[in-house]
Formats: C-alpha cells, structure tokens, sequence
C-alpha cells in the first residue's frame, strides 16, 4: 500500500524495554497514525501496571507521530481498516510490510510485548507472525479485541488471546474461535472500555 510505502525510510519509535505494549490495527487514516485520546487512555492503565506504552499507532515510525490528529469519517475508516484487513493474509506484500515494521518492536523488547490487536489488527498481526523473528526468551501476549479474522495460534512464543463487547456481532461473525472474556458494548465501544482494559490484564496480567 502506498500510505506505508512512505514510512519504508522512517526509523521505528521502538526504543529499549522490558515490557511494551502498542496497540496494532488498522489505519483510519492514511496521513497519521496518531493514536485516539481513548487508545492513550488504555495505554496509561496499562502503564500503571508495568507496561511501557508505545504512543503511536502502526507502523510506529517517527512520521506516523509527526502529522496532527484527524478524525476520519465513519465510512471511510470501516473501508480502509476493512481493505487492510483483507489485504493482510500470509505470504501478501502488505503481511511483510506489517512484519517488516513489527520487528522493531520484537528485537527491542527484552521479555514481554503486549500487542492489542484490534478489529483488523487480527489479520494484520496473523499474517506477520510467520514473517518475523521473535528473540529467545520474549514472550509475545496477542489480545485481540473485537478480532475480525483469525487470530495467530498460540505457541512458543505467542500467547493468544480474544476479547469481544456482548453486542459487537461483526466480532462473533468474523473470528470462528472462542473468546477468552465478553465485556458490555459493541465493536468500537468496547474497543477501550474499562471493562476491556480489566480483561486485558487478567488475560497478559501485570509486566
């Protein structure tokens, strides 16, 4: 996609740590990657436990910090998250630029990296997992929260993990495994709800 194209010279925001988390979905917007004030929130509870939050939305390049927030309409972010979704699926040119931008992550992270992997993010992070090299020792906790499409199998490395509002039905039809907590609210309501934030801790616990 050209929108992460621009980001192939960009350095990665990753810096050293013990325990990350980031959020991984996809992109509303093809002009920043900012983070919402609701995505910042989760991160700042997560914090409180031990999590050293990375605030930057995919692919946590220095240029998708630079560029001001925008909201995007509602129509227009369901598409592109959508097309990035399907765009994603193991072995796609997209997948690798998802692995590419991910490793970063993975090498600079010394035990734990927390990835919430929301809405497509599930198929974003699904088709990067064959793509990257995790280091000895690094545990990698995958929620995905209000998943559409398959999530990574748990394994090695990986811990695995789904959560989903009771009323996000596009959750339930599009992710054919079990989740592991059903929280109040729908597809975006429940995406950074308290309810969620608690799930994500009894699920990957504190760092």
């Amino acid at each position: 996609m050209r929108w992460l194209d621009a980001h192939a010279g960009s350095p990665s925001l990753a810096t050293p740590a013990r325990a990350r988390v980031a959020w991984l979905t996809g992109q509303s917007s093809w002009r920043h990657q900012r983070l919402s004030a609701a995505q910042e929130r989760v991160l700042d509870a997560l914090a409180e436990h031990g999590w050293e939050p990375l605030r930057a939305g995919f692919p946590w390049t220095r240029l998708a910090a630079s560029a001001p927030p925008r909201t995007e309409p509602l129509g227009t972010a369901s598409v592109r998250n959508t097309v990035q979704g399907l765009a994603a699926y193991p072995g796609s040119r997209f997948a690798a630029g998802v692995a590419h931008h991910l490793q970063p992550l993975l090498t600079s992270t010394q035990d734990r990296l927390l990835l919430l992997c929301a809405s497509a993010g599930a198929r974003m992070i699904t088709g990067a997992a064959g793509a990257v090299d995790v280091p000895r020792g690094l545990v990698v906790d995958v929620v995905g929260i209000g998943p559409v499409g398959a999530l990574p199998r748990a394994g090695g490395p990986w811990r695995v993990h789904a959560v989903r509002g009771r009323g996000d039905w596009l959750s339930v039809v599009g992710h054919a495994r079990r989740f592991d907590a059903v929280v109040p609210g729908g597809h975006l309501s429940a995406a950074t709800s308290r309810a969620t934030i608690d799930a994500v801790l009894r699920l990957a616990g504190p760092a």
